[in-house]
């Protein structure tokens, strides 16, 4: 009896040292804790309305991670008709400042300050204009 209460400890210890070795390692790593690359690859090919805008600003969030505000014109429209070239849009992207450390899970992350360097970026939106699994592309020159 005392034996089966031990082993039963032992292997109630060793799984409470695999979960804490889990949750640290996915701390260390986030991308372990992202979404498997199809379901990003899914919501770009399933987005109603992809755009792309000329970047006239980016608003970083107070806090060290959270939404950063991009907004510009849009220039061209890849699919969809809820935005004309021409109109003015401000986007929601999910960013973080650099050593700042977000919750785990499917959200990606960028840096404002590659959101800020590119001139272009293309958005892959839902049918009410928010961005999509956050996939957003910062774009180097028009395509």
């Amino acid at each position: 009896m005392r034996r089966a209460a031990g082993l039963a400890l032992a292997g109630a210890l060793i799984l409470g040292a695999l979960i804490l070795g889990a949750l640290i390692l996915g701390a260390a790593n986030p991308a372990l804790a992202l979404l498997p690359p199809k379901y990003y690859q899914q919501a770009r090919r399933q987005a109603p309305n992809v755009v792309v805008i000329a970047v006239a600003s980016v608003t970083e969030p107070q806090a060290g991670y959270g939404a950063c505000a991009v907004a510009g014109l849009v220039r061209k429209v890849e699919r969809g008709t809820l935005y004309k070239p021409g109109a003015a849009l401000t986007i929601a992207v999910p960013c973080r400042k650099p050593g700042v450390q977000p919750p785990l899970g499917g959200t990606i992350y960028a840096d404002p300050a590659a959101l800020r360097a590119a001139p272009y970026g293309r958005a892959y939106l839902d049918a009410k204009g928010a961005l999509m699994l956050s996939q957003y592309e910062a774009l180097a020159a028009a395509p």
